[in-house]
């Protein structure tokens, strides 16, 4: 593997380091995230800066720019995958009430392309390039359906898992079930063990090979899901998720998928 440039990738922290932060960053704070002097991160900023990754504020603290947002545009409006899921989740918000993310699986992680506030309660954290749990989540769940529970396994690592909730599966046993059953129902569930108060619903998106390519999913709050809303809600977005892969070149869902939907207790 070729060598990093040091300057390149001590830039690429900076940026990433200015995306994950809810506040604008001063130098010095810059430079604890990335592990160098005040002087050399600020060098680094201002270049960042004078490109437009950056911009400074007022108060001489420091915020990602808007080439870093052109950039982060280009990638959406050249992306076919995000391209044709787009609609699918404004529908998703707009129409159904349900915050609607797009994530792909990125290492051991789902990272989040693209996500819609609907006029529900929830609000979105969850910026695009934010990554999240592969076991938490309605997004990752949809993702580890799609392979074997060896793989799934493997992928997930060592055990116990990350609690963030109460309601979070921390072994694998439990969740295997759980992925069994959302490989036959064509959508997964993540029930307050991402976010609390927080109901998901995930469905795998393919491609024109049949692979599986990243994840939809649609969230509202817990307070207000019932019995009989649920099937309801899961069949849409199984069946955004369907169009979009459709879209993409895959062939329709098998039978069993499709008509798969088994009401959950809620």
């Amino acid at each position: 593997m070729t060598p990093a440039n040091q300057s390149v990738a001590r830039a690429l922290q900076i940026m990433r380091a200015l995306a994950d932060s809810r506040e604008s960053l001063g130098v010095r704070e810059v430079a604890r995230a990335v592990g160098v002097s005040p002087s050399i991160a600020q060098r680094l900023i201002s270049t960042l800066a004078d490109f437009g990754f950056a911009e400074q504020e007022s108060s001489r603290r420091y915020r990602v720019g808007v080439g870093a947002f052109a950039v982060g545009n280009a990638f959406l409006s050249g992306n076919t995958l995000a391209r044709e899921s787009l609609p699918e989740l404004q529908a998703l918000a707009e129409r159904h009430h349900l915050n609607s993310y797009l994530g792909v699986l990125r290492g051991r992680s789902i990272v989040y392309l693209a996500a819609f506030q609907s006029s529900g309660p929830i609000a979105i954290k969850s910026a695009p390039g934010a990554e999240t749990y592969l076991h938490t989540t309605a997004l990752g769940k949809a993702i580890l359906a799609q392979m074997t529970l060896d793989e799934a396994m493997a992928l997930l690592g060592a055990q116990p898992y990350r609690r963030l909730t109460a309601r979070t599966k921390t072994r694998f046993a439990p969740l295997a079930v759980e992925l069994r059953a959302a490989k036959e129902n064509g959508y997964a569930i993540s029930d307050e063990e991402n976010l609390v108060g927080v109901y998901a619903i995930g469905a795998s998106v393919r491609d024109a090979s049949g692979a599986t390519v990243a994840a939809i999913s649609g969230a509202l709050a817990r307070h207000e899901l019932s019995r009989a809303k649920l099937p309801g809600l899961c069949r849409l977005v199984r069946e955004a998720a369907e169009r979009i892969s459709m879209r993409l070149g895959a062939a329709t869902l098998p039978a069993q998928a499709r008509n798969g939907l088994t009401q959950r207790r809620t």
